[in-house]
Parts: structure tokens; sequence; C-alpha cells
């Protein structure tokens, strides 16, 4: 998908959700309303980047806060294989919500998402 399209479609979502997220703050329940669209979003995105992909489009947008998170506010763990956790980043510590395995950022914004997409659709 072109970068420009994949843009539009993102911030178009981006926007009716932000509508959305108003018209819930006045008492007005629309959600039935939407879900079909948001559905249909998914399932075109899974069907260019995967599952995977769409997994990764779906965070971004609902995790990530389509990017504008403050992933510093909370401290940071990570899953051992034996079940414990460990302390990866103090609250307070500037940092992405995703990283690689060599600890680059990934899906941070618009762009580097539509890059990280790309790349797992050409895998």
């Amino acid at each position: 998908m072109k970068y420009k399209d994949f843009l539009f479609v993102g911030l178009e979502l981006q926007k009716q959700d932000k509508v959305i997220d108003k018209l819930n703050k006045l008492n007005m329940d629309v959600i039935h309303l939407v879900d079909p669209y948001h559905a249909i979003i998914h399932k075109l995105i899974k069907e260019v980047y995967g599952e995977e992909g769409a997994d990764w489009f779906s965070w971004f947008c609902y995790e990530a806060d389509y990017g504008t998170k403050d992933w510093s506010t909370v401290p940071t763990y990570k899953q051992n294989e034996d079940g414990t956790t460990t302390l990866l980043y103090e609250a307070g510590e500037a940092r992405h919500g995703a990283t690689d395995e060599e600890g680059n950022p990934i899906c941070y914004s618009w762009e580097s998402l539509w890059e990280y997409l790309e790349k797992l659709k050409n895998k």
C-alpha cells in the first residue's frame, strides 16, 4: 500500500475515533454504528499486511493512542521465560511503546508503522 493511502486511512480512522469519544462524553452511545467500519478497516489491513500486521495496526491505534501515548508515565517490565518479570524502564524515562529485537523503537508514528508493516508484508 502506498504511504499516502495508508496515512489517509489511518488519519480518517483517528479523526472519527475523536468524534466518537466526544459523543461518548455527551452520553451518546454510537459504538454499534461504527463497529462495522472498524471491522471493515481491520479486514482490509489484514488482507494487505497479514494477521501480524493487522495486530500491529490495532496496537498502534488503540494501545498507543495513534502514536500519541506517553509511555514514560508508567514503568515497563519484560516477561522472562521462567514467568518472572524484569524492570526495563522506570516511570519517567523517555521511551517508545514497542521495539524490535535490537531495542530500536518501532511503530511510534504513522510513517514508522507503515515502514514496519511493509517489511512484514515482504517477508
